[in-house]
């Protein structure tokens, strides 16, 4: 399971923190129950789970991804934290009180949000820092579990920052993209030079959006759906009509 955040900067472009949380792998540790030539029986080796399943998840957020965020948050920065996640089965919100508890220590209001169904460019790690750290990760010829998990967590710690800060802006990008393909993912992922932009000191750190490209969406929508007391309205006609 890997965190990831936008980069932070200060106000002369120094780097306040590189929006790497940590990177940690679902594996267990197991004593080999026969020998072979490169370890005796009995040896810890490294495994992994064949069974990520809600608890398995619930663990790692207890005791990895939350305590990774409140170490490695910028005192500066508010506490309110939101994470985002994808819509795979396991990835169910805790609801216990231990792990509301974790969610609320320290000042901290962590919550989770689900990416929206059939957008995988809504997802930063699947937008670029997977491929970024695989593209590293490949060049390695690991041996086992053991090297192959020294290996990733190798190419997450090596992703640059200013990697990650194109990646932010290209989500920003992606949106706009959704927006005008209204709500479809049927478009081309935006390149814009940001490289040469950065040279020249004209990446934005937000990009903004033209009003009528979101007042477009915004029609587009109420073309689709009707608001709810419209629809209660319409219920209660129905009901009438029925009636008589």
């Amino acid at each position: 399971m890997a965190l990831i955040g936008k980069p932070l900067y200060g106000t002369n472009g120094e780097l306040i923190h590189d929006g790497k949380y940590g990177i940690f792998p679902f594996t267990v540790q197991e004593r080999a129950k026969k020998s072979s030539k490169n370890r005796a029986v009995g040896t810890m080796v490294t495994k992994a789970l064949q069974n990520v399943n809600r608890e398995v998840i619930r663990e790692m957020l207890l005791n990895k991804v939350i305590p990774a965020i409140i170490s490695k948050w910028p005192e500066s920065q508010p506490k309110n934290v939101i994470i985002q996640w994808d819509n795979a089965r396991p990835h169910q919100i805790p609801t216990d009180d231990e792990f509301i508890a974790a969610t609320t220590s320290n000042g901290f209001n962590i919550h989770f949000v689900f990416q929206p169904a059939q957008s995988p460019d809504l997802n930063v790690l699947d937008l670029g820092l997977f491929r970024s750290i695989q593209s590293l990760q490949y060049q390695s010829f690991p041996k086992n579990v053991d090297e192959l998990v020294e290996k990733v967590i190798e190419s997450y710690n090596t992703f640059k920052p200013e990697v990650n800060k194109y990646i932010w802006v290209t989500l920003q990008r992606c949106m706009i993209k959704i927006l005008k393909a209204e709500g479809g993912n049927k478009y081309k992922i935006p390149h814009m030079n940001k490289k040469k932009l950065e040279n020249l000191g004209t990446l934005p750190n937000v990009v903004h959006v033209q009003e009528e490209v979101v007042t477009e969406a915004v029609e587009y929508l109420n073309t689709m759906f009707r608001p709810a007391s419209q629809g209660n309205h319409d219920a209660e006609e129905d009901m009438e009509v029925d009636a008589d």
